[in-house]
């Protein structure tokens, strides 16, 4: 038997596509205790042309995933770039945006926030306000990027990398992931054949491999992104307007929310830390504290 190793780039439930360097096949795993997750990298055991068996899972730098109360829902792994696309329409959730963030804080992800249709008429106030708080005092990378005027240096920041896409449905992200591999329908099609070899369906990420170097994983439009699995301790590592102040409280286990002699407070009170912020770093947290661990 063949023994190769490949890049799970789509799953249908416990049914997931690997592809390798030459095809892609569609496989099973050996054992029931592992979920596995676009971007896994596997090893495989090949039983025919289209057919083929997970055997080992290789160590994840990273994971993306989303959860609440009550599950949780990975979304990808071994990103090195999280690409965050927002817009001004149809809705803009900044507490999505935030929650983005601290995900790709905590797993060590670069995040790129891309404000999407820039050229619509809301969009100048939408730009200027994230632009300002998240760019200027935060010091994450923005691009501005529309139909009409694309913004071609995305193509040279996916180059070389396995980025995520992920944002709100409506905020044209797909049309930006076939703005950037235009072959996005050519592979929708190979996922396709697979689905109508059963009852597959699959509401999952999507891995796109642009060249030998450059992976694109697309993310279907989310409306919230859970944070259950962080701890509340760490919470605030992730925040980087908050970073630097962390020690300065008078009590070592300060969580920021209402302990006397909190730096952090007082950084907010004096408009030094955005209010916005904070406001999601304390419902977050608040939340965080309903966890029976906690």
């Amino acid at each position: 038997m063949i023994t190769t190793t490949g890049i799970i780039s789509t799953s249908f439930g416990r049914q997931y596509i690997v592809s390798t360097a030459t095809k892609t096949y569609q496989t099973v795993s050996k054992g029931k205790s592992t979920e596995f997750v676009v971007g896994d990298k596997v090893e495989i055991n090949i039983l025919n042309d289209e057919q083929a068996q997970i055997i080992k899972l290789y160590p994840r730098h990273n994971l993306i995933y989303r959860s609440d109360q009550n599950r949780s829902k990975m979304i990808a792994s071994n990103i090195e770039q999280l690409l965050i696309v927002i817009a001004a329409k149809p809705t803009f959730n900044i507490n999505f945006l935030n929650s983005c963030l601290v995900a790709a804080e905590a797993e060590q992800i670069k995040p790129i926030i891309v404000l999407n249709k820039a050229d619509l008429i809301e969009s100048d106030e939408f730009i200027t306000k994230i632009t300002d708080l998240y760019g200027s005092q935060l010091n994450y990378q923005i691009e501005i990027h529309s139909v009409n005027n694309p913004n071609h240096n995305l193509i040279n920041l996916i180059k070389h990398k396995r980025s995520l896409f992920i944002g709100q449905s409506g905020v044209g992200k797909s049309t930006i992931t076939n703005w950037l591999f235009p072959n996005a329908n050519a592979r929708i099609g190979d996922i396709a054949k697979y689905e109508r070899s059963g009852k597959h369906t699959t509401t999952n990420a999507t891995l796109y491999l642009l060249d030998e170097t450059t992976q694109l994983i697309d993310c279907p439009g989310l409306q919230e992104f859970g944070l259950f699995h962080l701890n509340i301790d760490q919470v605030a590592e992730y925040f980087p307007d908050m970073l630097q102040n962390l020690g300065s409280c008078k009590f070592n286990n300060c969580i920021h929310l209402n302990e006397p002699q909190c730096k952090i407070l007082e950084l907010v009170n004096n408009a030094q830390i955005d209010s916005s912020r904070y406001a999601f770093y304390s419902h977050l947290c608040n939340r965080l504290k309903t966890k029976k661990s906690y």
